[in-house]
């Protein structure tokens, strides 16, 4: 059990627990307050739903927002399911247990996220569930970006993270599929380490001359030391961040 500010996420049964990850995506995630309809990619315990929920709801109490929520892996709907029900954003979102693939909303949104798979060829895990969450057999860049553009509005935006070689591969893949590089953010732990992550804000745009920005953000400043740009971000959400 992991407890948020507002909210607590149960993750006894799904095969991606809370990490640093998603928490980044979901505090990060470039979503305006104009936004009425978000999908969330891959939900698992339902963490970054929740998170943008939260972020949304501060921007605009009486906002008529909507957040879709999908997996493929069973137990992380259930779970997903459980932990939105007991938070104070029930009302705000939904869950399918769909495939990307499959899935065939009414609307298109105005906001696509999402923490996917990433390990295109490695060793894989006994625990079958773990192996469909970290491994892009499941989802491929292709298919988010195919299935993302499909589902997206014009204008709209998808953010990701992924690491620091999958991202650039993910941007490069992106033109092919109507999506322009918005901004993106390397990640470093520390302030000595090489950047582990990329923060990826994609333009559902066919303007080829958008200006894009890139940055960085560090972690930690020492074991359990954060930097405070990582406070900052995150201390709507982290019980200990002051």
């Amino acid at each position: 059990m992991f407890k948020f500010k507002q909210f607590t996420i149960h993750q006894d049964r799904t095969a991606m627990k809370v990490g640093t990850d998603g928490v980044l995506l979901g505090a990060w995630a470039p979503i305006t307050s104009t936004a009425t309809k978000v999908l969330d990619i891959g939900t698992g315990t339902g963490l970054i739903a929740l998170m943008l929920a939260q972020r949304l709801l501060k921007c605009n109490a009486y906002s008529n927002f909507e957040i879709d929520a999908i997996d493929i892996d069973q137990l992380s709907i259930e779970q997903a399911t459980e932990n939105i029900k007991n938070s104070p954003f029930a009302s705000r979102i939904k869950t399918h247990f769909k495939s990307l693939q499959e899935y065939s909303p009414s609307e298109k949104y105005d906001a696509i996220v999402c923490n996917p798979p990433y390990f295109v060829a490695s060793l894989k895990c006994p625990d079958a569930s773990r192996t469909q969450a970290r491994h892009t057999d499941s989802l491929s860049f292709d298919e988010l970006l195919q299935h993302s553009s499909r589902l997206i509005k014009e204008a709209g935006s998808l953010s990701v993270i992924l690491p620091i070689n999958e991202g650039n591969t993910l941007i490069n893949l992106a033109p092919q599929y109507g999506f322009r590089l918005k901004e993106k953010v390397e990640v470093h732990p520390t302030p000595t380490s090489e950047p582990k992550r990329l923060l990826i804000h994609l333009i559902k745009s066919n303007n080829q001359s958008i200006e894009n920005i890139k940055s960085s953000l560090t972690i930690e400043i020492s074991r359990h030391q954060y930097t405070p740009e990582y406070i900052a971000l995150t201390r709507e959400f982290y019980l200990k961040m002051k």
